[in-house]
């Protein structure tokens, strides 16, 4: 009897094992684990990271092909910030020297992702360890110090065409009330006359066009 007991808890537990397991598979299989994944890892250099995560996605011309591994903060010899991010690719991914990265916010969520564009230049491939110098994304601090720039010279300018329309009101105002030459000129009947006789004038006798008094 003890026997077969033994026998049973031994059954139980090795169906217990086996059902285990292969949830275990499910679950990683679900979960998108990599493995049995072949790949390598590069570096990116960034001077600012844009809130990019570990574990964040690598697409490689919009198709996904890694994942970010690891960030680290450092600086180089003139004490600049730099962001070193090792990110692993697929062992069939092929990124030239020569390729473009930056950090890029997939859908509404903001979720932060490494988009990567191939570049050219085939005969520079990058290998493990491998060094690509990233794009840096614009900071809304930056935005906002632009947008300040661009109001206060379009205030500036505003300011210098009132003042040019100050200037000009008072000399507008002779020429409409016909004071000087200008205004005369245009307010002056005499003027429009004398210089319509003297074409038609010319119009009759073409020849004082030609015609040149002695000195």
């Amino acid at each position: 009897m003890a026997e077969k007991s033994k026998s049973l808890e031994l059954k139980v537990g090795i169906f217990v094992f086996i059902g285990f397991m292969i949830l275990a598979w499910f679950v990683l299989l679900i979960g998108g684990s990599k493995l049995t994944r072949v790949g390598y890892n590069i570096k990116v250099i960034f001077g600012f990271a844009n809130g990019i995560k570990v574990g964040a996605p690598v697409r490689v011309a919009g198709v996904d092909k890694g994942e970010v591994k690891e960030i680290k903060l450092t600086h180089d010899s003139k004490g600049r910030s730099k962001v070193i991010i090792k990110i692993y690719l697929d062992g069939d991914t092929m990124i030239p020297r020569d390729s473009r990265a930056w950090v890029n916010t997939l859908g509404l969520l903001g979720e932060k992702y490494l988009e990567v564009i191939p570049g050219s230049d085939y005969r520079y491939i990058l290998s493990e360890e491998g060094l690509l110098l990233g794009e840096d994304p614009t900071s809304v601090q930056e935005v906002t110090d632009l947008a300040k720039d661009v109001a206060l010279q379009a205030q500036s300018l505003m300011g210098s065409f009132q003042e040019t329309i100050d200037t000009l009101n008072p000399i507008l105002k002779n020429i409409n009330d016909g004071k000087g030459t200008v205004g005369k000129l245009f307010t002056d009947d005499t003027l429009y006359t004398d210089i319509e006789e003297m074409f038609a004038d010319l119009k009759k006798h073409p020849w004082k066009l030609l015609f040149r008094p002695k000195e």
